[in-house]
C-alpha cells in the first residue's frame, strides 16, 4: 500500500463526526497536502496513490472510508475508472465520491457525473468548498443511516400494496413518503435518494417557487433554511404535493405533481458541466440515472418515474 503517512485522529471515527476518508492521489506532494488538510479538519485519511491501490482497499474492507477522494487522472486505474468499479459492487455502491481535478473540459465532468460523482474539486483545493463538501457528506451518511432503519421497519408489510397516493407540503415528509413509496420495490435503497431527489425539486420549485438562481443564492447566504420555514409558514404557497406509486405489469412507477407553473427541466437530466461545482442542480441527473426511465410532462410539473423489477417479454 501506499508509503505516504496516514493521518488518524485519537478515537474512533464511528463515534464522532470525524470522516473516514480515503484519498486517491498519485502526486505525492498534493497528496500529502490535501491529507493534512483534512485531518487538521479532524478527519480519518487513509492515502492510495493510484486507483488500483484505492480499489484493493476497498475490496479488502468496503467499510473502511466513508468518503472517496479521487484524482481524474492516475496510473494504473484513473479516477473515473475507479468510481465506475467502486458504485457498481453492492458493498461500495452508496460511497459518495468526490473527484479532484485540472481539467475543466465538458466532456471529462460529463463522464464524472454520469459515473456517479458527487462533486468536483479543483485543485489547488478551496478550503471552503472543501468545508462544504465534507458537511454535506456528513449529513448523506446520517440521512442514509436513517432511512435504512424505516425501510427495514416498512418494506416487509408492503408486498401486497397495489398502488400508494400521498399528499404533502413540507420538507420534513419528504423522507418518510420517499421511503414509503420505496418500500414497494426491492430495490428500495437503490431508488430512495432518486425519489427524495424528485419530491424536494416538487416542494422546492414547484410549491414553494423557489428557482436555481434564488435557492443558489440562499445557499451561498447559510439562509436557505430560513427561507424554506418561512414559506412552509406562508399562507401565499398554500397546496401541496401529490406523490403516488402504483405496481405495472413489468415493475414500478412512481408519479409526483406539483402546483407550480413548471420550469425548464430538459437541462437538468443530461450531464451538465455547470453541475460539477454548483451546490445545486444534480438531483434530478442523479435520479435520472437510478430508474430506468424520468420523464417530465409538458411543463415539467408533473414526473414520472418507471422501474423495471422483471424483463418484458420480446414477443
Amino acid at each position: 500500500m501506499s508509503a505516504l503517512p496516514q493521518n488518524f485522529p485519537k478515537g474512533d471515527a464511528r463515534e464522532t463526526d470525524a470522516l473516514r476518508i480515503l484519498l486517491a492521489e498519485d502526486d505525492r506532494l498534493a497528496a500529502l497536502m490535501l491529507s493534512d488538510q483534512l485531518h487538521e479538519a479532524g478527519h480519518f485519511v487513509e492515502v492510495a496513490l493510484n486507483g488500483a491501490e484505492a480499489y484493493a482497499m476497498l475490496r479488502e474492507d468496503p467499510t473502511r472510508a466513508d468518503l472517496l477522494i479521487t484524482d481524474r487522472f492516475m496510473p494504473m486505474l484513473d479516477g473515473l475508472g475507479l468510481t465506475r468499479r467502486i458504485l457498481r459492487e453492492p458493498p461500495t455502491r452508496h460511497l459518495p465520491v468526490v473527484m479532484l481535478t485540472g481539467a475543466s473540459d465538458a466532456q471529462s465532468i460529463a463522464e464524472g457525473l454520469e459515473a456517479g460523482v458527487m462533486q468536483y474539486l479543483a485543485k489547488p483545493v478551496d478550503p471552503a468548498l472543501l468545508a462544504q463538501v465534507l458537511k454535506a457528506v456528513r449529513r448523506q451518511i446520517e440521512e442514509r443511516r436513517r432511512l435504512a432503519q424505516m425501510l427495514g421497519s416498512q418494506q416487509a408489510g408492503f408486498d401486497n400494496i397495489q398502488r400508494i397516493d400521498l399528499h404533502l407540503r413540507t420538507r420534513a415528509e419528504i423522507a418518510p413518503v420517499a421511503s414509503l413509496l420505496a418500500s414497494l420495490s426491492p430495490h428500495a435503497q437503490k431508488i430512495m435518494p432518486g425519489l427524495q431527489d424528485l419530491i424536494a425539486n416538487a416542494i422546492e420549485h414547484g410549491l414553494y417557487r423557489l428557482g436555481g438562481p434564488a435557492k443558489r443564492a440562499l445557499l451561498a447566504s447559510g439562509t436557505f433554511e430560513q427561507e424554506m420555514d418561512k414559506r412552509e409558514g406562508d399562507p401565499a404557497y398554500r397546496g401541496f404535493v401529490e406523490a403516488a406509486a402504483k405496481r405495472t405489469e413489468n415493475g414500478l412507477r412512481f408519479a409526483i405533481r406539483d402546483p407550480g407553473p413548471g420550469f425548464a427541466w430538459r437541462q437538468h437530466l443530461r450531464p451538465d458541466p455547470a453541475q460539477a461545482t454548483s451546490r445545486t442542480g444534480r438531483g434530478l441527473l442523479r435520479a435520472s440515472l437510478l430508474f430506468d426511465e424520468v420523464q417530465f410532462h409538458k411543463d415539467g410539473n408533473l414526473v414520472t418515474a418507471t422501474l423495471r423489477t422483471r424483463q418484458e417479454s420480446i414477443w
